[in-house]
């Protein structure tokens, strides 16, 4: 809806003539959802609900783009009335001037102009849509979370071309498409003849039991053997938390560990750590950021225009353009971000900043006259200025006065 106001504020800007009587086209677009049945020509969107009429946009006249995204044809005005005379879309006197989507910001998508017809602002490319960055006929993305997505590990697009990090696994799971997940072990697989052992998954496995005089953890852990078997406690090597076979066929419990550190978290089974994270693991290309483990790392800076969070993500280089061309109409403005863009032309006699404010239309009417000393003579910017009046005896004639009598007496 703020594109809608900002058109009808530039369609009274532009008008030729003095004061302006334009309709908002936002009470245009309020009235938007009518009746079907509605007098006057009506649009749809094809079957989701939607329609619209020339009554119920309040248009008179011309072509408007109906919010159903369809274009409506409402007629023409009569006499020496103009379409967008007496307000958008409306018949009157007064000559309109159509805004231009640079104007109102918009760079994508159809617009009314404001006074009879629609404009079409272009596409948007790359992971960009219309709209998308959540203001309406403007190009933009709005990046996608990581719940959103439903990632719950590892790093994904966010859908804006930036990588997104979705945290990481508890001990002995493994990020696998973004989700979280374990493949518990089997006693042949860590190769255990007896006793009780972790799968790595949360569970207990029960490998049997030895036969006749031999030991569980005899012939080394979990294996059976004639030698005797000293079990591991809690501080062994590989003993620090979370269940742990002690060898000797039992397992025992090692307790947690102090955030940020899990068990395994510093890619050793059975031991408190953590692993920090990259700049590239967390998306991020610029400033300071946690590393996940109670550090900080440095991502780096950004260059030319680009600012670190700039373009509304947090330690992301971008740049946000903004609407350039807010309050102008005219002439070509750098957008900030190291392009150049288009406010549009003016209609003469206005020219681009001949009012005294750059990048507006205006004309500065002359001060003085220069070709008549008598009488009006134009003054450049559709009007007239007084040029004086004649002294008695005098008389003004093709703008200068001469004298009626001989000698020159008053009249």
């Amino acid at each position: 809806m703020a594109w809608l106001a900002r058109i009808s504020a530039a369609a009274c800007a532009l008008a030729l003539f003095g004061a302006c009587s334009l309709t908002s086209l936002d009470d245009l677009k309020e009235n938007a959802n009518v009746d079907a049945g509605s007098a006057g020509q009506a649009g749809s969107d094809g079957g989701n609900g939607c329609s619209a009429s020339c009554i119920g946009l309040a248009a008179e006249c011309g072509d408007i783009a109906d919010p159903c995204g369809g274009v409506l044809s409402c007629g023409s005005c009569t006499g020496d009335d103009f379409c967008g005379g007496g307000g958008p879309y409306k018949c009157g006197t007064t000559q309109c001037t159509p805004v231009t989507c640079a104007a109102v910001g918009a760079n994508c998508g159809t617009i009314s102009d404001g006074c009879s017809g629609v404009l079409d602002c272009g596409s948007c490319s790359g992971s960009n849509s219309c709209g998308g960055g959540g203001v309406a006929n403007v190009c933009g993305c709005t990046p996608k979370t990581c719940t959103e997505l439903g990632a719950t590990c590892g790093t994904i697009d966010d859908g804006c071309g930036n990588t997104l990090s979705c945290g990481v696994c508890a001990a002995g799971e493994k990020c696998s498409d973004n989700s979280c997940g374990c493949t518990p072990a089997t006693c042949a697989t860590i190769g255990a003849e007896c006793g009780s052992v972790p799968d790595g998954c949360g569970s207990v496995l029960e490998c049997g039991t030895c036969s006749g005089t031999q030991i569980c953890g005899g012939a080394g852990p979990n294996k059976c053997g004639g030698s005797s078997c000293v079990p591991k406690v809690c501080g062994d090597p590989g003993a620090g938390c979370g269940d742990v076979s002690d060898g000797c066929g039992k397992t025992i419990n090692c307790g947690t560990c102090t955030a940020p550190e899990t068990c395994g978290g510093g890619g050793v089974a059975s031991e408190c750590g953590c692993t920090p994270n990259t700049c590239a693991d967390l998306g991020k290309n610029c400033g300071n950021v946690g590393n996940g483990c109670g550090g900080t790392i440095n991502c780096g800076t950004c260059s030319g225009s680009n600012t670190c969070g700039g373009g509304g993500t947090s330690n992301v280089c971008g740049c946000s353009a903004g609407n350039p061309c807010s309050g102008k109409n005219c002439g070509t403005v750098t957008n900030g971000c190291g392009q150049s863009m288009s406010c549009g032309t003016c209609t003469a006699p206005e020219t681009c900043g001949g009012g005294g404010t750059s990048n507006v239309c205006g004309c500065t009417p002359k001060p003085y006259c220069t070709s008549n000393e008598c009488g009006s003579e134009p003054d450049g910017c559709g009007g007239s200025i007084s040029c004086g009046i004649c002294e008695p005896g005098y008389k003004c004639l093709g703008g200068f006065c001469e004298c009626i009598k001989n000698p020159c007496l008053p009249v």
